[in-house]
């Protein structure tokens, strides 16, 4: 009569416990590093976009104070580059000493 061997379960569920647990680390490993990288090329897509809005105001504001234009033409008030206003100021307060 042939002898029939018996399976080590203990072993089996050793191997099975181990495998699933693996199984899981490198599955929340995996979803870590595409979150990781998701969220670096988001960062680098916002540093690289200009706010626009923003940049046309600042063009704007740059523009007003480096440049002769009128205020107010009906008031006959006009604007001058702030580097003008400040030698003007100056020698005003140095006629005034």
């Amino acid at each position: 009569m042939a002898q029939r061997e018996q399976a080590n379960v203990p072993l089996l569920l050793t191997i099975g416990a181990v495998s699933g647990f693996l199984i899981i680390v490198l599955a929340i490993g995996i979803q870590a590093w595409f979150l990781r990288e998701v969220q670096r090329e988001v960062a680098t897509k916002w540093e690289n976009q200009p706010i626009q809005p923003v940049s046309d105001k600042k063009a704007q504001q740059l523009a007003n104070i480096t440049t002769y234009h009128w205020s107010d033409k009906e008031k006959k008030h006009a604007a001058i580059p702030i580097e003008a206003a400040m030698k003007l100021y100056v020698q005003e307060k140095g006629k005034q000493q």
